[in-house]
C-alpha cells in the first residue's frame, strides 16, 4: 500500500488510505517531497534531503545529488570514499522508509517502486538492490509514465480513451501511449531520452551565467577557485527558470570572489536556448505515437507529468505540436507516486492478498495494467552478411512488445565442426554492435554433435514476464541439449538447476545468422 517514486531531483512516497484514495506521505520536516540529495558527513549519520542541500553550501565537496542517473555504475560520488550510486540511493531510501513508517505506524517490508521507462537493466538492478538493503521487497518495478497512467485511470475511470503521458522529470524524459478501456489499462508504446530533464534546462541558464561571469572577472569559475559559487548558482538558476514562465526578463545575480555580476535573461533568449532540448522530447513523442499505431488526432488526453512539464514553454510547445490541451488534473509531480501506491494494492490483490492498515481493509482499485517491453532484447550473433564479420545484436523480442510475451528464433553454428556455442543475452538496438549493447546474461551449450550439413539447429527462446524479467532458453535441435537462465534484476543471472550445463574449458563461439 506504499509506492516509492525515487526521482533524479525529488522523491515522493505514496500511500492508499482505507477509502481507496492515494496521497503523499510527508517527510519528517513536513515536506511532501524530499530532494534527492545527500551530505556525507565525515562523522555521524549522513544528512538527507533539504538538510543535505543546506549543508552542501558549507561543504560542497561532500554533497551529492543527481546520482540516480549513475545507477548501475561503480563511480565514487565523494572523493576519497567508496560511496557509490547504489549506496547513495540506499541511504536515501532508508530515510524515506523511516519517515513513512513513522506516519503509517507499521514496518514497510514490501512496496512498488518506479523507474524511467528507458532505464537499462543494470540501473534497475542497482535500484532494486538499494531497496533490498533496506529490507524492502519490490514485487513490481513500474515504469514512471505507466504509473502516472494508472493514477489517471483510477481517478478518471471511463472506457475507450487513448492517453499520451508526457513525463519530463528532473533528469529523464519518458513518453507513453496508453489505452484505457474500463478496468483495463494497456501500454501501447513507450519511448524516451535517458538523460534529458530539468537539469539540462538549468544547464542552459548556468552556461549563460558562467560565460558572463568569466567575461566580467577575467576567468572561468571552478569548484577549486570558489567552492560555494556553484551550489549558490544552482539555486539561483532554478529560481530563474521558474520565474521566466511568468516574467519577460529575469536577473540572475552571481557572486564570484567578492564581485557581483548581474546576468539578465529574457524569456525569448531562454526559449531559444532550450529549443533543441524540447525538440528531443517532441521527437520521442512522435516515435511513441507511431509505434503505438496511432495518429495524434486519435489521442484523447494529453497528461503532463514531472516537475519540468509545469513550465509554460513546455506546455505551449507540446500543445502546438499535438493539437491537444495539456491536462494536469492530477498534480504532475505527484502522479507517479500516486500510481505506484495504487499499484501496490492491485498487486496484492493479484497475489490473492488483502491490503490492510491498522486493521482496516484498503479496497483494491478495479484496474488491471498491461505494460510493454522497454528495450530490444536479442542475442549476440556473428553477422556474415557483409565482407567483414562482426558481432551484432539479433533482436528476438522487439521494444514495445506487450508483456508477458514469448518469442523464438533459430540460428546456425558458425563452423561445421563447432561443438559448443555461447548464447549472450543483449539489451540494445536491433543490429547494433555487441559492444554498444548491455550484456544481461549468458550461458553455454556444449558437447554438441557434428552434423554433415549446417542447419538452423540452435533455437533461442526468450520470455518476458509481467514484471519485465527475462528468461532465456537455448536448445540444440540436433541433440536436444537445452539450457535455461533467468535474468533477475535483484540477483543477476540465475541458472535453473534442472537444466544446468557446465561451461567447458575449451571456449565456444556465438551463433551465426
Amino acid at each position: 500500500m506504499t509506492g516509492f517514486d525515487i526521482g533524479t531531483t525529488q522523491c515522493k512516497v505514496g500511500r492508499v488510505d482505507p477509502t481507496g484514495k492515494a496521497s503523499i506521505i510527508n517527510n519528517a520536516r513536513g515536506e511532501p517531497t524530499t530532494p534527492s540529495a545527500i551530505y556525507l558527513a565525515e562523522l555521524g549519520e549522513p544528512l538527507i534531503g533539504t538538510d543535505a542541500v543546506e549543508q552542501g553550501f558549507v561543504d560542497p565537496a561532500r554533497y551529492v545529488s543527481n546520482f540516480k542517473l549513475k545507477l548501475g555504475t561503480t563511480e565514487s560520488l565523494v572523493a576519497g570514499t567508496s560511496f557509490m550510486p547504489t549506496d547513495a540511493t540506499a541511504t536515501l531510501i532508508a530515510a524515506l522508509k523511516k519517515d513513512a513508517e513513522n506516519v503509517l505506524g507499521i514496518e514497510i517490508t514490501e512496496a512498488i517502486a518506479t523507474c524511467p521507462a528507458n532505464f537499462r537493466d543494470d540501473a534497475k538492478q542497482a535500484l532494486l538492490e538499494a531497496f533490498e538493503r533496506n529490507g524492502i521487497t519490490i514485487p513490481l518495478l513500474l515504469a514512471e509514465p505507466s504509473a502516472a497512467g494508472m493514477a489517471y485511470g483510477v481517478d478518471k475511470p471511463g472506457g475507450g480513451k487513448t492517453l499520451l503521458v508526457y513525463d519530463f522529470g528532473g533528469g529523464t524524459f519518458d513518453v507513453s501511449v496508453l489505452r484505457v478501456d474500463g478496468s483495463q489499462i494497456t501500454v501501447l508504446a513507450t519511448e524516451g531520452v535517458a538523460r534529458l530533464g530539468g537539469n539540462d534546462i538549468n544547464e542552459c541558464l548556468r552556461q549563460r551565467v558562467l560565460e558572463e561571469v568569466a567575461a566580467a572577472c577575467g576567468e572561468m569559475p571552478t569548484p577549486q577557485s570558489d567552492p560555494l559559487f556553484f551550489p549558490d548558482l544552482a539555486q539561483r538558476v532554478e529560481a530563474a527558470k521558474i520565474s521566466l514562465g511568468n516574467r519577460p526578463e529575469v536577473p540572475i545575480v552571481a557572486g564570484y570572489k567578492g564581485r557581483q555580476v548581474i546576468v539578465k535573461v529574457t524569456r525569448d533568449e531562454f526559449h531559444k536556448a532550450i529549443a533543441p532540448l524540447v525538440q528531443q522530447s517532441l521527437d520521442a513523442l512522435d516515435r511513441a505515437v507511431a509505434r503505438a499505431g496511432r495518429k495524434k488526432q486519435q489521442i484523447d488526453r494529453l497528461l503532463m507529468v514531472g516537475g519540468t512539464s509545469r513550465l509554460p514553454v513546455i506546455q505551449d510547445k507540446v500543445a502546438d505540436h499535438t493539437g491537444l490541451v495539456p491536462r494536469t488534473d492530477i498534480d504532475p509531480e505527484k502522479a507517479v507516486a500516486y500510481g505506484a501506491a495504487l499499484a501496490s494494492v492491485t498487486e496484492m490483490a493479484r497475489q490473492g492478498r488483502t491490503a490492510t492498515l491498522r486493521g482496516q481493509v484498503i479496497p483494491s482499485p478495479d484496474v488491471f495494467m498491461r505494460d510493454v517491453s522497454a528495450h530490444d532484447v536479442g542475442c549476440c550473433v556473428v553477422d556474415t552478411s557483409s565482407a567483414k564479420e562482426r558481432l551484432a545484436n539479433a533482436v528476438i523480442i522487439p521494444k514495445n512488445t506487450p508483456i508477458p510475451c514469448q518469442r523464438t528464433d533459430r540460428f546456425y553454428l558458425q563452423y561445421e565442426d563447432q561443438t559448443a556455442v555461447q548464447i549472450e543475452i543483449l539489451q540494445g538496438e536491433a543490429d547494433a554492435d555487441r559492444d554498444d549493447c548491455l550484456l544481461i546474461g549468458e550461458f553455454v551449450l556444449e558437447n554438441l554433435p557434428h552434423e554433415s550439413k549446417r542447419t538452423e539447429r540452435i533455437q533461442v527462446e526468450y520470455a518476458i514476464d509481467a514484471n519485465g524479467m527475462v528468461t532465456a532458453t537455448g536448445t540444440d535441435l540436433v541433440s536436444g541439449r537445452q539450457h535455461t537462465v533467468s535474468v533477475d534484476y535483484k540477483k543477476g543471472v540465475r541458472v535453473q538447476p534442472s537444466v544446468m550445463v557446465q561451461t567447458g574449458s575449451g571456449g565456444s563461439w556465438p551463433v551465426a545468422r
